[in-house]
């Protein structure tokens, strides 16, 4: 068949997205576990995610740390033993922290799932933390952090957490040479078997997902209870730093980082759908407003995004920017004149539809596949939100309109409201 490629085929809308099926069971020890069962590949991934991020911690930077050294040796096997373990079946094991949640997930074929889920549980209920593998992830972030502070976006996004929420809340803290110093084997022992339990824990299990291997799962991480333990975790209280405008001079740099934002609303808000469109407009791709004026008229950089972070109890706005550092100050100018422009003038049918049709195509192909369907369930599985909410997310963006957009600028994004940091040389 010949196709004259001179002519563009006729685009579609999308009209509707539909997750795979996703079935919810509970083992005998209550562990909830969500199953997405699909796949033509013979490969498995289970996740289980844990309450265990910074929000629970007992000292600063120990959900990190713990994540980071979960699989560093437990009383049968040695960091290098675990790690070869799962590399001779061609399996990867991977560990994260969060502010609310931290995840442990194993990728395998099915046929090794009896070999190593046995590894998996003594990583989760018998990990040692050795003193040595301790020391050497100390040595090393102290290294990062050494390294991070030469650069003025990794300053510039310190300041912005610390002057939201104060230097000694979770999501503002940054963890420094005196954190890591302060960490000791007891204090990751008492953080790892209060919180990273699987009983305490939601698996979310994608792939190719046998009655045999929910069989196998139910036996090493469905039967076990554990007596609950509790420990005293950090304040949550919320001490701003007073004023707008912060400052982290660094003489002789070629670019400055801009922070501009404030604290927001979070994904339980009744507008948050309405304010990601907005958002997308503003600069929530590489289409948006803040890359056209910032890099493609202004050249000033490479990228400029606005981003809405969502926390289970918390958010922030924030608008961020590497720019040549003598156009600093005209850059924030801009940036406000594009705020200022969403707050008074009407988005136009063909910008909101374009945007539309963007955040669409993003959600089909962030739904191809079980695994991309895992990551959208542990998305509603962290906020505590049920499977509807995905659809229901879906129809309230497709029905904000131009009127809803300019009614939702008006409530949060006015420039005054916000808090600017600069990182760089003196202007």
């Amino acid at each position: 068949m010949n196709f004259d490629r001179t002519i563009e085929p006729p685009l579609k809308a999308i009209e509707k997205i539909n997750l795979l099926p996703v079935k919810k069971i509970s083992f005998s020890n209550g562990l909830l576990a969500h199953i997405i069962n699909a796949g033509d590949q013979d490969v498995i991934k289970i996740e289980l995610v844990f309450k265990a991020g910074r929000m629970h911690e007992n000292a600063k930077g120990v959900a990190a740390a713990v994540s980071q050294l979960l699989r560093d040796g437990t009383k049968q096997h040695t960091s290098k033993e675990i790690s070869e373990a799962f590399d001779f079946y061609g399996a990867s094991i991977s560990t994260q922290a969060f502010i609310d949640t931290s995840s442990v997930t194993l990728y395998t074929l099915n046929k090794h799932l009896s070999k190593l889920l046995p590894l998996l549980k003594e990583v989760l209920t018998d990990a040692i933390f050795p003193q040595k593998e301790l020391e050497t992830y100390i040595q090393n972030n102290k290294q990062k952090l050494l390294v991070n502070l030469e650069k003025v976006e990794f300053l510039a996004q310190r300041k912005f957490n610390a002057s939201l929420y104060g230097e000694n809340h979770p999501i503002g803290y940054t963890t420094n040479e005196k954190d890591l110093d302060n960490l000791n084997i007891d204090l990751l022992k008492q953080f790892y078997s209060s919180r990273l339990q699987p009983q305490y824990s939601t698996a979310i299990i994608s792939g190719r997902v046998s009655d045999e291997a929910l069989q196998l799962i139910e036996e090493y991480f469905g039967k076990d209870l554990i007596a609950d333990k509790k420990i005293e975790t950090l304040s949550t209280e919320i001490y701003p730093l007073s004023g707008n405008d912060f400052y982290e001079f660094k003489p002789d740099t070629v670019q400055s980082a801009i922070r501009i934002g404030k604290r927001f609303i979070n994904r339980h808000h009744p507008d948050y759908q309405k304010v990601k469109v907005m958002n997308m407009i503003f600069g929530g791709y590489f289409g948006s407003r803040l890359m056209s004026n910032l890099r493609e008229d202004k050249g000033y950089c490479y990228g400029v995004y606005s981003s809405a972070a969502s926390f289970l109890n918390d958010g922030y706005l924030c608008i961020a920017a590497e720019v040549n550092a003598d156009s600093t100050v005209d850059a924030i100018a801009q940036i406000k004149k594009e705020l200022n422009i969403l707050c008074n003038e009407k988005v136009t049918a063909e910008e909101l539809m374009l945007v539309k049709n963007y955040i669409m195509g993003t959600i089909l192909s962030d739904t191809d596949g079980p695994f991309n369907v895992s990551e959208i369930v542990k998305g509603l599985v962290v906020y505590d939100l049920e499977l509807s909410e995905f659809q229901k997310g879906i129809a309230e963006m497709m029905d904000t309109t131009s009127n809803d957009i300019l009614e939702i600028a008006n409530k949060y994004f006015i420039p005054s409201t916000m808090i600017n940091v600069i990182a760089g040389k003196k202007q």
